[in-house]
């Protein structure tokens, strides 16, 4: 039985200290068909919840429905211009301080991927 709890807190302990290792300021670059767009993430981790915001050069969007499953991530964003909104749907799986991000259209065959790393 004490071995039993011990490896659950151990367990435990991993699952904090990598959520707790989600949270913080990450940046990387996407390649759209108008070119390259630099994108910066600010994630807070809580458990298997994910919030925070996703920044571009078109402004700041704040992540809804974010959840943490491990190393796996998913939320969705929308962005809003002239009239127009656009569900950005996001997968990432997360490697150390590097997380690959899968992003895809609402209503579009759109997929696109990208490289984010976490910033120091």
């Amino acid at each position: 039985m004490q071995l039993a709890r011990l490896a659950f807190l151990t367990l435990a302990a991993a699952a904090l200290s990598f959520a707790a290792d989600i949270t913080g300021k990450w940046t990387g670059e996407l390649t759209t068909q108008n070119g390259a767009m630099a994108l910066t993430m600010n994630l807070k981790a809580d458990g298997e919840t994910l919030t925070g915001t996703v920044g571009t050069q078109m402004g700041e969007m704040p992540i809804k429905e974010g959840k943490v499953k491990g190393d796996e991530l998913t939320w969705f964003t929308v962005f809003e211009r002239d009239g127009n909104t656009m569900k950005i749907m996001n997968k990432a799986k997360v490697t150390g301080k590097e997380m690959k991000v899968t992003i895809s259209v609402e209503g579009r065959d759109v997929t696109m991927e990208y490289t984010a790393k976490k910033a120091d």
